[in-house]
């Protein structure tokens, strides 16, 4: 088993958890959902015999912490993070994992920042906006009570209401 390094990261409105283990070129992983650094472990140690994994609480997630806690997090935040930690860590592009929510961040990330990203696999994303229009009016509102019930209720009531 390779050894993890576990790193902090400041970055404008929030310090940012993370974990790099392995070497080679990198690769991160974008976790959705309640996805925090240690989510990926199984595969990000298995990945390490090849590549230099990175994973990462999000903002606001485990060790990742908030300035304004009352600040409405929008994927472009997330993918802006994401965009501070890869310029931290290499100039050069790499390679980009993304479930769900981190298919979306990284999809923003190729869009707004192409010069990082060398390879992008996004698995899943909840591309609401393709949907017919009665099915993207549900979903928005689902997402919309999913993210009120997050600052109501916090993570864990979130991902249940998700899950509905």
């Amino acid at each position: 088993m390779c050894t993890t390094e576990v790193e902090m990261l400041r970055v404008p409105g929030a310090s940012l958890h993370y974990r790099k283990r392995g070497s080679g070129p990198l690769l991160i992983i974008l976790q959705g959902g309640d996805g925090d650094a240690g989510g990926s472990n199984g595969i990000a140690d298995h990945l390490a015999d090849y590549y230099m994994v990175v994973t990462y609480d999000r903002r606001g997630l485990s060790h990742s912490k908030i300035d304004n806690s009352a600040e409405n997090l929008r994927l472009e935040t997330h993918t802006d993070d994401v965009h501070y930690l890869l310029a931290a860590l290499t100039a050069e592009p790499v390679f980009v994992f993304g479930a769900s929510l981190g298919a979306l961040m990284g999809l923003d990330l190729a869009a707004r920042f192409p010069e990082q990203v060398r390879t992008l696999v996004a698995h899943e994303p909840p591309a609401t906006q393709l949907l017919p229009d009665a099915e993207r009016t549900r979903a928005i509102k689902d997402q919309e009570e999913v993210e009120e019930t997050f600052r109501r209720e916090g993570i864990a009531a979130a991902m249940q209401r998700l899950s509905q």
